[in-house]
């Protein structure tokens, strides 16, 4: 196999003058060292994928929210100004008597008795009536600014810290699908190398079997051969194509699912690889990826952040014991009248303790629900620190056998090739028959398929252990406190 670039982009020929054969032996043979270095191709997509993923926006989106969530807490610790007015118009209700006419009345009488015992004369002093007032005035308004700052309120700071966290966790979440979706691109992405070299390959049989085809019903012909190897070939043939057909619809699909990752059209092209996948690389050791998973993995980092939120939470829960104080202070306006001036104006300040001092145990039950739930994500911490391991385990196994599988899907894709041109050779001179031809040219083939899939399932296997021993540094986000 050899590459031309057209366009910046590398582009896969064959020579087609030579036998198919000789092609395919190319094939095996091409790549002997290991990819060192990054494929550019991959690392763009890479980061085409982290910039438009729809579901990657969800969660920066649930991200932001709990930022903004943040900034309402913290804001509790500044105070609140507002105004509040208020027109009153009232009718009926109690009523207040002010006897002024029975207080008053008899005092004048007797003031006319001492006057005329005196000779003088009388004063015509008026008749008073008891007044009757509302207790309800019958228009009254109120109009006030009042300013209210917490001076003792610790649920409000126990509010903040719980707050926090809880930004943090939706932070490292997104951070772990941002490491689950680099994953997922660079899969589908060698699902896709890996379905398109598989048609190549089946696409390069079918001259092969085209040629087949020919010298059988040449054999046929010319009296050498019965018509049953016409019909062997052509069976053959068409179990090709179908073949074909089934490696070209998994091609589309991983190139939809690929495209659908990076938010493109689902038809868009994809880049070829600028770096050739043919053997295992190097990897890092298996105890530094166990301190790198543990110190890396942003569930971990998630859990520990929502322990910190149920500590919060139970401290909060046992600040509820504790009394609050409030400054509250008040200017405004008030009077009959609808007015402002510096006969109706007021103003009033107040200290305002609140304490609660017993509510049926209820403060008690809410803090041991909260020491319940702070146990419980410490208990699930443990469990995830463990199954991160097992993880790790489990990857690094799985690595060392899709490398020891490309090893001999290599050597036995090489051995049947040679197999294969010692009996064309011999189909060819009439030493063979037709059934070693195709058994030598199926065997051959299906091996290669099988080193085809060796490679790139190594890939496969390679991001995703790299995925859970937190390999791929720069998918943290900013962390706002």
């Amino acid at each position: 196999m050899c590459r031309r670039v057209e366009g910046g982009r590398a582009v896969k020929t064959y020579d087609y003058a030579r036998t198919v054969a000789l092609t395919l032996l190319t094939l095996m043979l091409a790549g002997t060292a290991a990819a060192v270095m990054p494929d550019p191709v991959l690392e763009r997509y890479v980061e085409t994928g982290l910039e438009n993923n729809l579901a990657l926006k969800q969660k920066d989106f649930s991200y932001d929210r709990s930022m903004k969530v943040l900034s309402e807490a913290k804001g509790m610790f500044l105070p609140t100004i507002g105004i509040a007015a208020r027109y009153s118009r009232a009718g009926g209700g109690r009523e207040i008597i002010f006897p002024i006419g029975d207080l008053m009345n008899p005092v004048y009488g007797t003031l006319n008795q001492l006057l005329a015992y005196n000779g003088l004369p009388t004063q015509d002093y008026p008749v008073l009536e008891n007044e009757v007032m509302p207790f309800l005035r019958e228009e009254e308004h109120e109009t006030k600014v009042r300013l209210m700052q917490p001076v003792f309120e610790p649920a409000i700071w126990y509010n903040y810290k719980i707050r926090s966290n809880l930004s943090k966790v939706s932070g490292t979440e997104r951070d772990a699908y941002k490491r689950q979706l680099v994953s997922e691109i660079k899969s589908s992405y060698f699902n896709w190398l890996k379905a398109s070299e598989v048609v190549v390959l089946l696409e390069a049989t079918r001259d092969l079997l085209e040629e087949n085809r020919r010298v059988s019903s040449s054999l046929h012909e010319n009296g050498m051969a019965t018509v049953d190897v016409v019909y062997r070939a052509d069976a053959e043939l068409h179990q090709n194509e179908q073949y074909i057909a089934e490696a070209k619809k998994a091609r589309k699909l991983a190139a939809s699912y690929f495209n659908f990752l990076l938010n493109r059209d689902l038809t868009e092209a994809i880049d070829p690889p600028q770096i050739e996948y043919e053997v295992a690389e190097e990897r890092t050791g298996f105890t530094e990826a166990m301190d790198s998973a543990e110190a890396g993995r942003e569930e971990l980092r998630q859990l520990e952040y929502a322990v910190e939120a149920a500590g919060n939470g139970v401290k909060l829960s046992t600040s509820k014991y504790l009394p609050s104080i409030s400054l509250v202070l008040d200017y405004g306006f008030q009077g009959e009248y609808y007015r402002f001036s510096g006969e109706d104006d007021f103003w009033m300040g107040s200290l305002v303790l609140s304490w609660t001092l017993f509510d049926g145990l209820q403060r008690k039950a809410r803090r041991d629900q909260s020491v319940i739930e702070k146990r419980m994500y410490e208990t699930r911490l443990d469990e995830a620190r463990e199954q991160i391991r097992l993880e790790v385990t489990e990857a690094w196994a799985n690595l060392d056998v899709a490398g020891l599988a490309i090893t001999t899907a290599t050597a036995r894709s090489r051995s049947a090739g040679r197999s294969f041109e010692i009996v064309r050779k011999k189909y060819n001179s009439g030493m063979a028959s037709q059934v070693e031809f195709l058994d030598a040219r199926t065997t051959m083939t299906n091996a290669e398929v099988d080193r085809i899939l060796a490679v790139y399932d190594y890939q496969i296997r390679q991001a995703e252990f790299e995925r859970v021993a937190a390999l791929v540094p720069g998918l943290e986000g900013e962390r706002d406190d």
